[in-house]
């Protein structure tokens, strides 16, 4: 009787452990999460490091490239290769491209004329002499590259742009686009040391292309006269 009592108490108690093992447990509350640092607030503007300037925009000419030069001389094929067959025999054709070499002046849609220019033949000699220089300073690494932006001018274009009376262009000169400040400074100290043993002119419009030509050892600037030449700043 008495082991038949504890049954029923036993059973109870086997029973409760086993609800207390399949009850999920109640986790104690976590703390908070730690929020994440704060980055450092930027230096105030006066100890940044100062703005590097972009250079300026190289002033070249992307419409007269060589898909316009293509249509232009198909107009005049035998002219043009004439003039091409000269440069050959004087190893000058691959000074500049034909493209660049033919290109008028840059205000020619102003002045209603065509985009490139054949220079007459008894100027091809000044043509000649031109690229020399020009290849001589390719040769040592005074402009090791540069784009021709305008060459010959017939007189009536020459007026028409601008062009002094006597401007060299009308025999043929070259003007460059802008020379970065470095290239700039090795064509001055070039004309300086040897321009006058090619008489080498050279000037800087306000626009900062370069003109280039030898037809007498001079320089000038945005005044035409000598002393504004920024080759002797």
């Amino acid at each position: 009787m008495g082991t038949m009592g504890k049954t029923p108490h036993r059973l109870c108690l086997v029973l409760a452990a086993l609800l207390a093992a399949c009850s999920p447990r109640q986790e104690s509350p976590s703390a908070p999460p730690t929020p994440p640092a704060r980055a450092p607030a930027p230096p105030p503007p006066s100890a940044w490091p100062p703005m590097i300037p972009e250079a300026p925009p190289v002033q070249g000419d992307d419409e007269r490239g060589a898909v316009l030069f293509a249509a232009w001389r198909a107009r005049y094929p035998l002219e043009v290769e004439a003039f091409e067959e000269y440069l050959v025999r004087q190893q000058v054709a691959a000074v500049v491209p034909t493209y660049q070499l033919l290109r008028s002046a840059s205000m020619w849609k102003e002045c209603g004329a065509e985009p490139f220019e054949l220079p007459p033949a008894q100027s091809w000699e000044t043509v000649r002499d031109l690229l020399v220089l020009l290849r001589e300073l390719k040769k040592q690494q005074v402009l090791p590259s540069f784009e021709v932006v305008s060459a010959y001018r017939d007189p009536k274009l020459n007026r028409c742009a601008g062009g002094a009376p006597r401007s060299s262009h009308v025999r043929f000169a070259v003007d460059i686009a802008p020379l970065a400040p470095e290239d700039g400074e090795r064509l001055c100290r070039f004309w300086r040391e040897q321009g006058q043993r090619w008489d080498m002119g050279v000037s800087r419009y306000p626009s900062g292309r370069i003109h280039i030509d030898r037809t007498g050892y001079r320089t000038w600037g945005a005044t035409h006269k000598r002393a504004s030449s920024y080759c002797l700043r």
